[in-house]
């Protein structure tokens, strides 16, 4: 598919990337997604693995003008959110933004280093 300062970046097949993406339903912040539904994800989204500095899978879909990372999961060593937002920045040239949520706070402080922005919460509260 194509390199980016040091990457590699290679499409690979929805089956694929749901093997490698399985578990993470239970990083779901809004605690409702399944297993069915990431693999549903993948078929419906553009599915690449990057390699070279860092590895990873990741998911991507774009709607109104946004690339949204569906998922993404470190395979290797290197700093994953830093390839996957090098790369994904490549790919979603022309279009507005790019997106993703998460659960991990740490993330968040990573991200927003990059340049990224908060731009919503999801608040939970227990029912006991």
């Amino acid at each position: 598919m194509g390199q980016e300062k040091g990457l590699t970046v290679r499409a690979i097949a929805p089956d694929h990337a749901a093997e490698v993406l399985a578990g993470l339903e239970a990083l779901d912040p809004r605690g409702i997604m399944t297993a069915a539904d990431v693999a549903g994800m993948c078929e419906r989204g553009q599915c690449f693995e990057v390699s070279g500095a860092a590895n990873a899978v990741y998911v991507i879909t774009v709607e109104n003008g946004v690339a949204w990372i569906d998922a993404a999961k470190k395979t290797g060593e290197g700093d994953a959110s830093h390839a996957i937002d090098t790369v994904v920045m490549a790919q979603a040239k022309g279009l507005k933004a790019m997106a993703t949520q998460t659960a991990h706070a740490g993330l968040v402080q990573k991200l927003k280093k990059q340049g990224w922005r908060i731009s919503g919460w999801i608040l939970k509260k227990d029912i006991v």
